[in-house]
């Protein structure tokens, strides 16, 4: 064999090293991105969806083998960014939950990485989105509630509502909580205790493992801050302490505002 032979011998085993090199290099980063999705999911939507994407029964339907998780794109980054309302019926079973908005809360990419996650999870087999893709369908502006000067514009039975519309799907109709969802608001003292920490854990969330009454749950609820207006916010404390056999004292839309 010539000169010419063994060089192109070894410019061939050059690019084959450096074709190996570059694919060891890379997997580690896609592995890391997948598991940097999956840590989203389980910290934010996992409470509800299941930590499979099973669902939970009269909470939120099942992510795993759902038409609509994998089906437009554009339908599911909608849902992401602007949440959703029951009734959805899914696998023959119809869930009445609320999933909250997640625009503004989690970023672009990180909303883009979960959507990838779920739509290829658990058996689910759809394109990946982009943080472009999700910039696109992002609202400029959220809508806005409508003026109220105080938390006492606001009716009992219009706490009530935003109550029913946003919490009662995990916390349950009459605050009695879900098991391995959410923990109970009736009689619960953290809820009639210092106003301060309640408020706190409304405006920026909370994730598990909660103890209460010997039980322990492990989901999370997110920051309803900027999804609620602060009137909105103080009407709907003030309901879950008042209700249920709760009495605690009201709190008002300054204190709301005063705790951002």
């Amino acid at each position: 064999m010539g000169k010419i032979g063994f060089l192109l011998i070894a410019m061939l085993a050059v690019g084959a090293l450096t074709l190996a090199l570059e694919a060891r290099s890379s997997a580690p980063t896609l592995a890391a991105a997948a598991g940097d999705a999956q840590s989203v999911y389980l910290a934010n939507c996992s409470g509800c969806h299941g930590a499979s994407g099973q669902g939970a029964v009269n909470i939120a339907p099942p992510l795993a083998k759902n038409p609509y998780v994998t089906g437009n794109p554009a339908m599911v980054i909608r849902t992401m960014l602007g949440g959703m309302a029951g009734p959805v019926k899914e696998h023959g079973t119809t869930w009445n939950g609320s999933m909250p908005p997640w625009q503004g809360t989690l970023s672009n990419a990180q909303l883009a990485d979960v959507i990838t996650y779920i739509r290829s999870a658990w058996g689910n087999k759809a394109a990946p989105v982009t943080a472009q893709a999700v910039a696109a369908l992002v609202v400029s502006a959220q809508p806005t509630a409508a003026p109220v000067s105080s938390a006492l514009a606001l009716t009992k039975a219009q706490a009530a509502a935003i109550y029913v519309a946003n919490c009662s799907g995990c916390h349950g109709a009459a605050g009695q909580g879900a098991i391995n969802i959410a923990p109970a608001l009736a009689a619960n003292p953290s809820v009639t205790g210092n106003p301060k920490m309640v408020i706190h854990v409304v405006l920026d969330g909370s994730a598990g493992p909660i103890t209460e009454r010997g039980i322990t749950w492990t989901g999370s609820m997110p920051p309803w801050k900027g999804t609620l207006s602060d009137a909105q916010l103080a009407a709907v404390i003030s309901y879950i302490r008042s209700s249920w056999g709760n009495k605690a004292g009201p709190v008002s839309e300054r204190q709301v505002g005063a705790s951002k």
